[in-house]
């Protein structure tokens, strides 16, 4: 039997419903009345649309997806906080979720009060609690401040508070939603150590996060989730890399960042980028490249208003450092567009001189070599890899080299 079994759930929300008050619900009664169904089927955001899976004891699961992909929903689901609209959910076992942690403290108590209020909702009895104090306040290293009212807590104390209660209930399911976005860098490892053990010791964990690091880490498969609807799931790595390639262009469009970074809708920008792909030598698209091989950036993009002369850029970067950067104003090449031309710009690496490891590339359009403005831009609009051979050497660019050893004199100067 499966620890947890999803079949086919649909959960929808009526947006802007709130409960008010008395003085606002006949007023809101009488609007209701006179929109009737038309501006109800308006109201209404569909966060799944008949998602199934299930997870077994032993396994870690992933899910990963832009924001609004209903991945919270899912872990909201599992942990009984709210009911699905149809479809069938089966959770065997006692279940703890590491799901805005910190939301059950109550400002005013001191962090021992929180620590027997919250573990009491965790359902640990008093004696339970009483049995694991000590080693909750460990956990979270806040000895010297338990006894300190949580509104005086940092973010970060909340958290280790928070992960330090939840941890310690000792559950069968564990549910984690983006808990390790605070905090230091020494407690994101602990955590991690952790939640290792929770997975060693079989239990079945789902992991909600933005992090491709800790799903990496942590996952033993994972899942792709986009606008309600399963799009992949099966093995991790490919999950993440259909995840940074297929998506990363309209997720951060809709997160208003990265290729939506000038605040104007698609139809605003003079030059829109509509895709970006890595080439090899045989113009096969690819995620995965060896050392000193050729490889080709396509940017596909779209013309919204005349332009003259506009400039592509192409950055490599491990992390946010900037390994390499070009420009097609470094090779004068020029060209004028209208309105409905479409093209692609391609960068021809003659040799990838860098070693094992993960890379990503941002791209944008300007008007010009030094302008700070953008007409779009991508941000890690596309993650790869590369793999060495030993002998290629260790860092990060490879420099080609070879050695010689000699048995002789020493010269008396050089």
């Amino acid at each position: 039997m499966a620890a947890i079994e999803f079949q086919n759930v649909r959960k929808v929300y009526r947006i802007g419903k709130g409960r008010g008050s008395l003085r606002d619900a006949v007023p809101a009664a009488l609007n209701a009345l006179l929109r009737r169904n038309h501006q109800a089927k308006e109201d209404l955001l569909w966060a799944l649309k008949g998602v199934s899976f299930e997870a077994h004891r032993g396994e870690t699961v992933g899910i990963i997806g832009p924001n609004g992909a209903g991945k919270t929903t899912i872990l909201k689901l599992l942990s009984r906080v709210t009911r699905p609209t149809s479809g069938h959910i089966a959770v065997n076992g006692r279940v703890s979720a590491l799901i805005e942690l910190g939301a059950g403290f109550h400002p005013d108590l001191t962090g021992r009060e929180n620590i027997y209020l919250n573990a009491s909702i965790l359902g640990l009895s008093r004696r339970e609690i009483e049995e694991k104090f000590d080693s909750i306040v460990e956990f979270a290293e806040l000895a010297e401040f338990i006894d300190t009212p949580v509104k005086r807590y940092s973010s970060g104390m909340y958290v280790r508070l928070g992960f330090s209660v939840a941890a310690h209930v000792d559950p069968d399911i564990l549910l984690i939603d983006e808990v390790l976005a605070v905090g230091d860098h020494m407690f994101k490892d602990k955590c991690i150590q952790r939640i290792k053990e929770f997975r060693n010791a079989g239990k079945c964990m789902v992991i909600v996060s933005h992090s491709k690091e800790q799903i990496q880490k942590l996952c033993d498969r994972a899942i792709l989730l986009h606008k309600g609807e399963v799009v992949f799931q099966g093995d991790t790595q490919e999950a993440l890399d259909r995840y940074h390639t297929a998506f990363a262009t309209e997720v951060l469009r809709e997160q208003g960042g990265a290729a939506g970074g000038n605040g104007r809708s698609n139809e605003d920008r003079e030059m829109e980028i509509v895709g970006v792909s890595l080439l090899d030598s045989q113009g096969k698209e690819r995620l995965s490249f060896l050392t000193a091989e050729p490889m080709a950036l396509e940017i596909r993009f779209r013309v919204n208003a005349p332009i003259k002369d506009p400039v592509f850029y192409s950055r490599i970067r491990r992390g946010y450092q900037v390994l390499h950067g070009t420009t097609t104003a470094r090779f004068n090449i020029q060209g004028e567009f209208k309105p409905g031309d479409t093209g692609i710009a391609r960068v021809h690496y003659k040799s990838l001189n860098l070693l094992n490891g993960e890379y990503n590339i941002n791209v944008g359009i300007k008007p010009d070599h030094f302008s700070p403005r953008t007409y779009d831009f991508v941000d890690s609009a596309v993650v790869f890899t590369v793999g060495s051979r030993f002998d290629q050497g260790g860092g990060v660019v490879y420099l080609d080299h070879d050695w010689d050893l000699e048995k002789g004199p020493l010269p008396e100067s050089r």
